[in-house]
């Protein structure tokens, strides 16, 4: 049976972003949904038969922690792996005690997204760069999965992430259509000379 997996994130460019990097690295795994709020995500939790969601922790309405806590408590089954722009021991700490099995950083999503996935799936837990992790029994299921940020499309698409996340960290609300900050997204003069 294929691998279900849905991802929760208020911003949709950063959705995409998790789901081309699961769908070009992991073609065989399922997207079966998306949502924006913790709410949507304990009820697609509910009704999917999930194996892993993907969870943002700043959500609109109750957070991600509070969602995956809600999600383990309800024994939904699925394993939990928050994705956020924030790096902390403290933040980790917290992520444990929400019952959640893994956090990666958004600015790290192309290197570390589908290794935490697999790690998950194989029944370990992944928590770099803070604490230790816990590497699941069989060496097997350690797949090498430096090369599936290879396709530059890709690539383009976490680093999109990776400027959302710094937008929000910079207290923004929302990605901005421009590649640099400042950039009011019109060309002027200077720009053609």
């Amino acid at each position: 049976m294929a691998v279900r997996i849905v991802i929760v994130d208020d911003h949709e460019i950063v959705r995409e972003g998790i789901r081309t990097l699961i769908t070009r690295s992991r073609p065989e795994w399922v997207i079966c949904g998306e949502a924006a709020t913790g709410e949507q995500a304990i009820e697609a939790c509910k009704r999917l038969n999930l194996d892993v969601v993907v969870l943002d922790i700043t959500l609109p309405g109750i957070s991600g922690l509070e969602a995956a806590s809600r999600i383990t408590q309800e024994g939904l089954g699925c394993r939990v792996l928050m994705f956020t722009m924030h790096e902390s021991e403290r933040l980790y700490k917290e992520v444990r005690q929400a019952g959640a099995q893994g956090v990666v950083l958004k600015s790290q999503a192309a290197r570390d997204l589908i290794r935490a996935i697999d790690l998950l799936l194989a029944g370990g837990t992944f928590f770099e760069p803070g604490p230790a992790q816990q590497n699941p029994p069989n060496p097997e299921l350690r797949k090498d999965v430096s090369n599936h940020d290879e396709d530059r499309e890709t690539r383009s698409m976490m680093r999109e992430i990776t400027l959302q996340a710094r937008f929000e960290r910079d207290g923004g609300e929302s990605a901005s259509p421009c590649r640099y900050p400042g950039h009011d997204g019109s060309l002027s003069d200077r720009a053609h000379r």
